[in-house]
């Protein structure tokens, strides 16, 4: 069998899994609550700013990466929103599972595991506090 028939039939199961289809049922139920739409549509638009900001390798500030986290807090209070957070952190669960397999079944070590000469790394700088990691 073909790959590309074996990744449609790995999408297909993705699709149907109880993982995927509570995210999609949480993602549903914001859709029809517009004040959760709207909060999580902000919090997502000050989080790809200060994701940009950092890709551009400007510095996040401690109280930029503060305001982010309060804001999630409060977003986690609302029950569709905290819910979506929650199937959002199950599915890539999942997929993070998955990649592991793959990456096994193809020998590929984790990354923790790759031995690297210090001296060549520099020390990641503080990275953007995000839901779910």
């Amino acid at each position: 069998m073909d790959v590309r028939e074996r990744a449609q039939e790995l999408a297909d199961s993705l699709s149907t899994s109880k993982e995927y289809m509570r995210l999609k049922e949480a993602r549903d139920a914001v859709e029809q609550h517009q004040a959760a739409k709207v909060m999580l549509r902000d919090f997502h638009k000050k989080q790809t700013a200060l994701q940009q900001q950092q890709a551009e390798g400007k510095q996040v500030t401690e109280s930029q990466t503060e305001e982010l986290h309060k804001l999630y807090e409060v977003l986690s209070i609302n029950p569709y929103i905290r819910d979506l957070f929650e199937a959002e952190f199950v599915f890539s669960g999942l997929m993070m599972e998955v990649q592991e397999i793959i990456g096994k079944a193809l020998g590929l070590e984790p990354e923790d595991n790759i031995e690297s000469n210090e001296d060549e790394l520099k020390a990641p700088q503080k990275k953007l506090w995000t839901p779910g990691n």
